[in-house]
């Protein structure tokens, strides 16, 4: 047996070849994008509903019920998102849930700045 044919038999009994690495690297990139996938399609089923509540609409339920069919009957989907930024006739948005605790924070924070002005027109620092 020659060296070249040594050389053969001791890559085969290793089990090592040029195409390992690369094997795995392919192996680690199609998981990734599966993963990726599943993600992607689990933010796009929950958009209609976030969608909706974040801009305080009466039918937030119903939205995100037809966001995630529309995964399964693909056109649900846009018409959940277009649903989603209407309001219904006769009817306003919701105010959202925390607009009262914001109005405070801004009549303080208003407070605070026309006193820091007022202190800066006297030539003080605030």
């Amino acid at each position: 047996m020659g060296k070249e044919g040594a050389v053969m038999v001791l890559a085969a009994v290793g089990g090592q070849s040029s195409y390992d690495a690369f094997w795995w690297l392919c192996l680690v990139i199609v998981v990734c994008l599966f993963i990726a996938a599943i993600w992607l399609i689990y933010r796009l089923g929950k958009l209609p509903g976030e969608i909706a509540q974040g801009r305080g609409h009466p039918q937030v339920a119903a939205i995100t019920v037809c966001g995630w069919l529309g995964l399964l009957l693909p056109p649900l989907w846009p018409i959940a998102l277009i649903w989603a930024f209407l309001i219904p006739a006769g009817r306003e948005l919701m105010p959202p849930p925390d607009l009262a605790g914001l109005q405070e924070a801004l009549k303080t924070t208003s407070a605070r700045i026309a006193d820091i002005e007022r202190q800066l027109a006297k030539g003080g620092m605030p």
